[in-house]
């Protein structure tokens, strides 16, 4: 079989095979995960964690076999939101020591329909949206690029250097923050 006959059926055999879906582990595989983490800990004060939920969990951006979860969680009298990097072992989540894990943050596709959501949503609940000069101008904006995000601890926004296309302009650098709901991104408005 010559070379580019056989790229073309290698291709349209992979495009048939179904691709497996992203195994994502559970508020308690993620708890069970923490707990056996504190266990192992050599801290001579005694913590406890509790994951009190999971705004998602993703393929981390900077290890391979590992997923980042953003949940939220509740440790004595630090409560807020985090970025925990576990592996899977055989059929057991374990957590990763690793300090400062990244989350990814949306797509530029999936930032630019969250921000033409929001706007739609304004202009339909809001009568005083259709004066707010960022509100008009959303529809025609495009999402370039989304570059790191960081966590809000209290929040569990990300906020992401996101550039922006606007028609008739050069593009825009700025920083925007999203919410991450299971598989969904929300557009959050600065206040």
């Amino acid at each position: 079989m010559r070379p580019l006959a056989f790229a073309f059926v290698t291709t349209a055999l992979f495009a048939t095979l179904p691709i497996h879906a992203f195994a994502a582990p559970t508020i308690e595989q993620i708890q069970a995960a923490a707990d056996a983490g504190m266990a192992k800990s050599s801290s001579p004060i005694p913590l406890s964690l509790r994951i009190t939920s999971v705004r998602g969990c993703r393929p981390s951006p900077e290890v391979t076999e590992e997923t980042v979860c953003l949940v939220g969680m509740s440790a004595g009298m630090r409560d807020g939101f985090t970025v925990l990097p576990l592996r899977q072992d055989g059929g057991t989540w374990t957590g990763v020591e690793r300090r400062h894990a990244l989350f990814p943050g949306p797509t530029p596709e999936q930032a630019k329909a969250a921000m033409h959501a929001w706007a739609e949503h304004e202009l339909a609940t809001n009568a005083s949206a259709a004066k707010d000069e960022q509100i008009k101008a959303a529809p025609g904006m495009g999402v370039q690029a989304v570059g790191d995000c960081e966590v809000e601890r209290k929040t569990g926004y990300l906020q992401c250097d996101t550039t922006l296309t606007i028609p008739g302009r050069a593009n825009v650098k700025t920083d925007f923050r999203f919410e991450l709901d299971g598989a969904d991104w929300r557009f959050v408005p600065r206040r």
